[in-house]
């Protein structure tokens, strides 16, 4: 990433082509950025949906927590969420085959948000590495320092 790209040896035609394809690259990022920001506040406007509506215990109950459709024997069946534990309608959530349960959408999008975001990776290091400390962090995970300021690779 920060690298200049040297486009001296390539022809006009290819030198050409080369940036549009990072141009497109570009725009693509742009706009994952800008749906990954849009998923966001969806989530976080459910959110406060959802602690509003939870604190009501009777209501998850005998109703869907997002759409509020009253529960039915068969009709129209609740469902546990696996992330947030509150009771949902079919027509609210979908089955994880992976895990075997289901998992309503605003933590799915929660799901898809952290996966394109690489949160789940930035927590996994986090944790992983939480011996080691801020100063870790601050000079990056690769360079160590020595007594005399040098750095080491």
């Amino acid at each position: 990433m920060g690298r200049k790209l040297d486009l001296s040896k390539l022809t006009d035609e290819e030198a050409k082509h080369v940036w549009e394809v990072v141009q497109r690259d570009f725009d693509l990022r742009k706009k994952e950025e800008a749906r990954l920001e849009d998923l966001k506040g969806k989530i976080e406007k459910e959110s406060t949906k959802r602690e509003l509506l939870s604190t009501q215990s009777q209501i998850n109950e005998t109703h869907c927590i997002h759409c509020l459709q009253p529960f039915k024997f068969l009709v129209n069946s609740k469902r546990q969420c696996l992330d947030c534990q509150l009771y949902t309608c079919k027509n609210c959530s979908r089955f994880n085959k992976r895990e075997q349960g289901w998992v309503c959408d605003p933590c799915r999008l929660s799901r898809i948000v952290e996966t394109g975001t690489l949160e789940w990776y930035y927590e996994h290091v986090r944790s992983r590495f939480k011996q080691f400390g801020k100063h870790f962090w601050r000079n990056g995970p690769l360079v160590a320092t020595t007594d005399h300021n040098q750095s080491l690779v």
